[in-house]
């Protein structure tokens, strides 16, 4: 029953936004309730009693060791920065970061049938891939193409189809690794994958395409080893096939608009979708970190370097650099802002008057050049998790963080080469966790997208379900090995 509780929460606020931002059929904080639901969740899974025959395996003891790293930095952060931490910021940080991992060991604990679990939350992520195309066919796509606006193809994602893309990456290992584990006819394959192309390349998240690119490329070798080439086949020509549907998707697009406005400056409205700058920034990358993005690195450097204690004990979670400040600060001082994401709905249900801000990220980041580039504030902001870990709780903290992602990454590699020898089925779920956990590390440079828990929720449990299922098949071939020991001794 608390299988389906779970599986129903976490589907539920991958949903919420399409019905809130676009349906508008409930309130804007339905969307904050999967960090207190996720906190129930959690805490359930370490009072209850572990279940029945299970015992703590080598990824469970790795990721705790890992967590109570992480939560033992952020406590003595908070306890070395009690007099400047903001306490709300700091409840952001913790679930944000540590959320993730510690649903993981809450799942180890409860969790009674991991293989029907594991195919409970295959047919959960195949549901919302299939709804989430129902929605764009009928909800994004005549919007899309009247308002010649990349924005509006966000899926059940409300208005963020940045968060949109990670669907979509995960739906690329999903249906990538099902068609290896069902040996779909190719052109299904291949027609699965141009979709998911030309949705992602639709989308105009030129920043997060390098990274889709690598994690996709990773996801071929884990699958396919020495066999890579026959991999790369599938995906060109799937690539092929994209190219052909998105040159006539922005020739309609164009067409379109035209007819529908009289002076149309946006690039989408002109069928350009602006990835030509992607190549400007590749010959000329020198010429670009001026920027608050590049820039944010130096100047986080210098700020250990005048102050080492910080590297020791961090400036304190949701101090300087974090989603956590960042909703706090940003989104609470700005009049256009605050109509987007939660941080309205954070404001009231933790009764903020004023923008939080500290001395800190005032004196090292707020002096930032923060320009546009290529229509896009992507290289405006400082924003990052790769920089957030080490400057708010230090090194240690920062070490543990870097070290789960680096794990999964790593055993997700090492699921999918294992899932092809004695668990087939989960070969779906393995190829989604590695896909996303490549995807997402490497938008961690991007933004703080290490703490948005409405991404690293599925995604940790992905890699649960990937785990569990495999660990289950090898039990099952051991104990089968060893009845048939035992029948010929016999």
């Amino acid at each position: 029953m608390i299988e389906r509780a779970l599986l129903f929460g976490l589907g539920f606020f991958l949903v919420s936004r399409f019905l809130t931002e676009k349906l508008r059929l409930l309130p804007k904080w339905v969307d904050v309730l999967d960090m207190p639901v996720a906190i129930i969740i959690i805490a359930l899974g370490f009072l209850l009693r572990p279940a029945l025959g299970t015992e703590a395996d080598a990824d469970d003891r790795k990721i705790t060791r890992l967590s109570f790293t992480l939560v033992l930095a952020i406590a003595l952060s908070v306890l070395a920065n009690a007099d400047r931490v903001f306490l709300p910021a700091v409840a952001l940080f913790t679930v944000g970061f540590a959320g993730g991992p510690l649903l993981f060991l809450a799942l180890s604990r409860w969790v009674t049938q991991p293989r029907v679990f594991a195919r409970a939350v295959l047919r959960m992520f195949l549901g919302l891939l299939l709804l989430n195309l129902w929605v764009v066919l009928v909800w994004d796509f005549p919007q899309f193409f009247a308002y010649a606006d990349p924005d509006r193809l966000s899926g059940t994602f409300g208005n963020n189809a940045y968060q949109f893309s990670f669907l979509l990456v995960i739906a690329a290992g999903l249906l990538l690794g099902l068609g290896v584990y069902r040996r779909l006819p190719r052109v299904l394959l291949i027609g699965s994958q141009g979709i998911i192309f030309v949705l992602y390349y639709l989308l105009q998240f030129r920043a997060g395409l390098p990274f889709f690119l690598v994690a996709y490329g990773v996801l071929l070798v884990a699958l396919y080893g020495r066999r890579v080439a026959r991999g790369v086949v599938v995906s060109m020509m799937a690539l092929f096939l994209s190219v052909f549907l998105i040159d006539k998707a922005l020739e309609e697009l164009a067409g379109r608009s035209q007819q529908r406005f009289t002076d149309v400056t946006s690039r989408a409205a002109r069928g350009d979708l602006g990835y030509g700058d992607l190549l400007l920034l590749l010959m000329n990358p020198t010429d670009y970190l001026h920027y608050a993005k590049f820039q944010a690195f130096p100047a986080t450097a210098r700020m250990l370097w005048e102050h080492p204690w910080v590297l020791v004990v961090g400036v304190g979670p949701g101090n300087y650099i974090s989603r956590a400040y960042y909703t706090f600060s940003v989104e609470l001082g700005s009049a256009e802002l605050k109509g987007k994401g939660v941080g309205s709905v954070v404001q009231q249900f933790f009764g903020v008057t004023r923008p939080w801000a500290t001395e800190f990220s005032e004196r090292y980041l707020g002096t930032l050049p923060r320009e546009i580039a290529f229509g896009s504030y992507i290289f405006a902001n400082p924003y990052s998790s790769y920089l957030a870990p080490i400057a708010e709780v230090g090194l240690l903290g920062a070490v543990a963080v870097f070290g789960l992602y680096g794990y999964m990454i790593r055993r997700s590699f090492q699921l999918v080469r294992s899932s092809q020898l004695f668990a087939s089925e989960a070969l779906p779920l393995a190829a989604a966790a590695l896909v996303g956990s490549v995807y997402l590390f490497g938008l961690g440079f991007v933004d703080n997208w290490w703490e948005v828990t409405r991404l690293v929720f599925p995604l940790w449990l992905l890699f649960w379900a990937a785990k569990a299922a495999v660990k289950a098949a090898e039990q099952e071939e051991e104990e089968s090995e060893e009845g048939s020991a035992i029948a010929e001794a016999t």
